[in-house]
């Protein structure tokens, strides 16, 4: 299926830099509420999360996702990868990310203990 093992030197180049000073960063900090991933014990390449509390007679829901635009430049080497890449490839005994690791399992990843850039909605869901 022509699935690219390795990421070219020069996205992997971008992504040290990137994980290093992301750019574009979110300004709200809501890193009092608790979110939870729903994900296999050992994951790193966390970028879903979930927060769900009582509301009166309904419910609050946060939804986090990564905020990528933090570390992957429009038009950029990273980009161009990612679209030709255009998704994870999950195999029996193998996975082939999108993103290089250096980000996509540590610094945008939404890892407890850490403060990462993400989007959040906040729903409130009646009873």
């Amino acid at each position: 299926f022509e699935v690219p093992e390795e990421f070219p030197p020069e996205v992997l180049a971008e992504a040290e830099r990137v994980a290093a000073a992301p750019v574009d960063l979110p300004t709200e900090d809501l890193t009092e509420v608790p979110f939870l991933t729903i994900d296999p014990p050992g994951s790193m390449d966390l970028d879903q999360a979930m927060h769900l509390e009582r509301d009166g007679d309904g419910y609050r829901v946060r939804y986090a996702i990564a905020h990528l635009p933090s570390f992957v430049p429009p038009g950029g080497a990273i980009d161009a990868e990612a679209r030709r890449r255009g998704q994870t490839v999950y195999a029996p005994d193998t996975r082939t990310p999108l993103h290089p690791p250096v980000f996509s399992e540590a610094r945008a990843s939404l890892l407890p203990g850490q403060v990462t850039p993400a989007y959040v909605w906040d729903l409130r869901l009646d009873a």
